[in-house]
């Protein structure tokens, strides 16, 4: 599509409970929609240069740089062009394709796009093979998989891509005191995107399902931010 390779078959919508691909549905074309002006968005503007500055921290961890390291969920790009720094080959993977085409153009800014491949393709079914990623972020994604099933199987995605001892940052929104202001802990924002904001444990609870957690902060009680690596 456009030049970049896409994996969201027909057949995808047998594997999903049928709330659940409605409200995937429903997110795919508000993605498509709200691309043009999604990093304009005044909560991510404020919260970017914070939330960059703590998941690039948090994903080498000790480490230096990595061969292969991909973005689960990579939008427009707006941390894919960070990560890419960290890497030899990078990889971002989303739903939205108009999403994955202003992300082309950022890549091509930065000056990243020849190390970087770029995948139409649902989180849940990742098209890549076991064990072949050497680090993995996905930065709020998770919340807005609309069942505790969905959320379970991507997070076991990211696993079973990420090789043994291989980095990951992954990040969701927060069900702190300043969200319970005003704000529901689930619901659906303007133009039929699905959220869900945990708490601390439901966060940890997720995420160590799969991937040993080392480090659980919450970035301005905005998102969760869980790193660490994978056992070997």
């Amino acid at each position: 599509m456009d030049g970049i390779p896409s994996f969201m078959l027909l057949d995808l919508a047998t594997a999903h409970e049928p709330e659940e691909w409605l409200r995937k549905q429903s997110e795919m074309q508000a993605r498509d929609a709200q691309a043009s002006h999604y990093d304009r968005l005044l909560g991510l503007l404020f919260l970017s240069p914070v939330e960059t500055r703590l998941t690039l921290r948090a994903l080498q961890g000790k480490s230096g740089r990595f061969t292969v390291l991909a973005e689960i969920g990579c939008g427009t790009g707006r941390m894919l062009q960070h990560l890419a720094a960290l890497a030899e080959f990078a990889i971002g993977v989303d739903f939205s394709l108009q999403s994955l085409r202003l992300c082309r153009q950022r890549m091509q800014q930065a000056g990243f796009l020849e190390k970087t491949l770029l995948i139409h393709a649902d989180a849940c079914f990742l098209p890549l093979a076991d064990e072949t990623l050497d680090a993995i972020a996905s930065c709020q994604l998770v919340e807005h998989l609309p069942s505790d099933r969905l959320r379970l199987r991507v997070v076991a995605e990211m696993a079973r891509v990420l090789k043994p001892r291989g980095r990951y940052a992954i990040s969701g929104y927060h069900w702190s005191w300043l969200s319970r202001w005003g704000a529901a802990k689930q619901g659906m924002h303007p133009g039929g995107i699905y959220y869900y904001r945990f708490t601390r444990d439901e966060f940890h609870d997720l995420v160590s399902t799969q991937l040993r957690v080392e480090s659980l902060r919450s970035v301005l009680g905005y998102v969760w931010l869980a790193s660490g690596s994978k056992e070997a």
